[in-house]
């Protein structure tokens, strides 16, 4: 007859159909120690056996019941309709998830995590909930939105780590076809409301100083180009380039300077009409 291991232990405690998520993790961890070590430690031989324990045939015929007879408690049916209103894969929805499945263990919940039930309330309301869907027919029908937070993203993008994340989940979406990010009235709120975002949305709308087919010089304390440039005549191509600061004068320009092949960016500031030399 085979030896059983921890190995065994583990991977029965993993498949167990009654096993939590969490105790599913911690498992897992332990297992990967096992492998690697191939023994475990006193504490963390114990804690195998308390899973052991736990997940008794006994326990697991108790655990069943409990869902039975619980589904039709009160306080399950409330908390079901709770997770029925929280957005799909948010952290809200998969903490109720953890909640019921503790509670159907016959487990009671901490302080804490009726504290933070409460919150979730709050956060998923009937009325938030049609705020909720309110914001996205927004987003649907008013193109400026998406504009406006297109624009905050490419400014994001070029200075890291600021809402890095939701830089990265935009970038994804955009990548597959079909697919449009749309963030919610919270994020949009965060990422274009602030008053850096308003300078650089502010500086996205407004009309060119210098329209495109203008002759412009840059100025002698434009930094970013070196002195040899600097006076020298170009022709403005673009007046839409993504914004990369949030200074006054932040609207961005695509030049071409006389003499070049290769077009310059450059913010509104660094630039002045060209006045040619008097004769």
């Amino acid at each position: 007859m085979a030896r059983i291991t921890y190995q065994n232990r583990l991977e029965n405690i993993i498949s167990n159909p009654y096993c939590s998520a969490r105790d599913k993790d911690f498992a897992g961890d332990l297992l990967t120690y096992y492998k690697r070590h191939r023994k475990l430690t006193a504490g963390r031989a114990r804690c195998v056996k308390q899973m052991e324990e736990r997940y008794s045939p006994e326990a697991c015929a108790a655990i069943q019941r409990l869902r039975d007879e619980g589904e039709s408690d009160p306080r399950i049916v409330s908390l079901r309709a709770l997770e029925g209103r929280c957005e799909p894969s948010s952290w809200d929805k998969g903490f109720l998830e953890s909640v019921i499945d503790q509670l159907l263990e016959g487990r009671r919940l901490s302080t804490r995590q009726e504290e933070i039930l409460g919150k979730i309330e709050e956060r998923n309301s009937e009325e938030v909930i049609k705020s909720r869907r309110r914001w996205t027919a927004d987003w649907v029908l008013k193109p400026r939105l998406r504009e406006e937070f297109r624009v905050m993203m490419d400014y994001y993008r070029a200075n890291p780590p600021y809402f890095a994340n939701i830089v990265t989940a935009y970038d994804i979406a955009d990548s597959l076809e079909g697919h449009d990010y749309e963030p919610s009235k919270h994020v949009w709120d965060k990422v274009c409301g602030g008053k850096y975002a308003l300078k650089v949305i502010n500086a996205h709308w407004a009309e060119p100083k210098y329209p495109v087919g203008s002759t412009v010089v840059v100025r002698a304390t434009a930094k970013q180009f070196p002195n040899i440039y600097k006076g020298k005549a170009a022709a403005v191509i673009s007046t839409t380039e993504p914004i990369r600061n949030a200074s006054k004068g932040c609207k961005r320009y695509k030049i071409l300077l006389m003499g070049e092949m290769k077009p310059a960016l450059v913010d509104e500031k660094d630039i002045k009409i060209y006045r040619a030399p008097k004769s």
